[in-house]
């Protein structure tokens, strides 16, 4: 029984042994071999669909929202200002008091006047009645008609005295009403150019009125467009109004200013839509037609605006990108006007800067394009 125990020992040896050998080489070929590498992900890029506008020169000018009627309110007699009751962006009635001067000085000058019309009334009472006394003395002949007629001449004068004593009281009592300035119409003040303790003069401006149910855009156009502005269709992009608006030209300086040298134009807007504001931006669009073809692209969209501006165009099948050179039309804080691109082309238009030309891309819509 023990040499066959032993046996069984001796037999079993070669076979633990080949089993080591197979599992130390298993761990060093595992040890040896590399982990797949993963793929690097493909960057996403926004882009914009290229719409031409046949047929259109369009050149695009920074303008502003601005009431069509504003005034500039002043006090019609001069004075200490010794109230201020309204502050800018306060919407205001007709005939509401605005601010005061110190109406004292006015006042007694009035007070004169109402006791120089007393005087008057009571000189010309006394000459009525002096010539209606003379006339009966004439008829007896007590007095002569020379006599007469010279009495009369005094009660006429001593009457046109008594209507001039009239006028200037009124006269003087209007300016103790001008010591008040009112609100000449319903509207929102725009400017305030008075503090209490303020001396100002007759005439001068110290209140900006303006009525905010009709509203226009203003904008300076350069001489060199100033010819032919009657003959370009107005489009706007206002902030804060997701859809663009139409213009109607109403009004163009007939000279330049001195500083810069443009014409100030007012434009109608066609159908206000809501939300409208005085005082933010426009951007409005001057279309001509017979131009040059153009897309408006956002302003990201553009790699250069120096000698060679371009643009990339992505091929959605393939991701690659195809650097396109682009001719320049117009260009504003966010938008750009650019020639030279077929329509439906797809353009990167954020992040145009950080790519080349080897790069795989995954064409993203940007949200709000076409």
């Amino acid at each position: 029984m023990t040499h066959f125990f032993e046996f069984r020992l001796n037999n079993a040896r070669p076979s633990l042994a080949w089993t080591g050998l197979a599992l130390s080489g298993l761990v060093t070929l595992s040890a040896c071999s590399r982990p797949a590498e993963q793929a690097a992900p493909i960057p996403a890029v926004y882009v914009s669909t290229v719409h031409n506008d046949q047929g259109e020169d369009v050149r695009v000018l920074r303008g502003a929202i601005r009431p069509r009627i504003e005034s500039n309110l002043a006090f019609r007699a001069g004075g200490k200002v010794t109230t201020r009751l309204v502050d800018i962006g306060q919407t205001v009635r007709a005939g509401q008091p605005l601010a005061r001067i110190d109406a004292a000085d006015y006042q007694l000058a009035a007070d004169a006047a109402a006791e120089q019309l007393r005087a008057a009334q009571v000189d010309a009472t006394q000459a009525a009645s002096d010539a209606a006394r003379f006339k009966r003395l004439m008829l007896d002949g007590s007095v002569g008609a020379a006599d007469q007629e010279r009495q009369q001449a005094r009660s006429d004068a001593a009457s046109a005295r008594l209507v001039q004593a009239e006028r200037q009281l009124d006269v003087l009592r209007n300016r103790v009403g001008y010591a008040v300035l009112s609100a000449p119409f319903d509207g929102v003040v725009t400017g305030l150019q008075l503090e209490v303790g303020q001396m100002v003069s007759e005439g001068q401006p110290v209140i900006v009125l303006a009525k905010p149910g009709e509203l226009e855009v203003e904008v300076e156009v350069p001489e060199a467009l100033a010819a032919d502005v009657r003959n370009r269709i107005g489009r706007a992009r206002v902030a804060g109004v997701p859809d663009e608006v139409r213009l109607n030209l109403r009004e163009l300086s007939p000279s330049a200013s001195a500083q810069a040298r443009t014409f100030r134009a007012r434009y109608a807007i066609v159908s206000p839509p809501a939300g409208l504001r005085m005082g933010v931006t426009a951007d409005v669009q001057l279309a001509r037609k017979g131009g040059t073809a153009s897309a408006e692209l956002p302003a990201g969209a553009l790699l250069s605006t120096q000698k060679a501006p371009s643009v990339w165009l992505v091929n959605d099948r393939a991701g690659t990108l195809t650097r396109q050179a682009v001719t320049l039309v117009s260009q504003s804080t966010d938008r750009v006007r650019v020639a030279g691109l077929p329509d439906g082309a797809m353009v990167v238009s954020a992040g145009a800067q950080k790519l080349d030309a080897g790069m795989k891309v995954q064409a993203v819509k940007r949200p709000g394009s076409l």
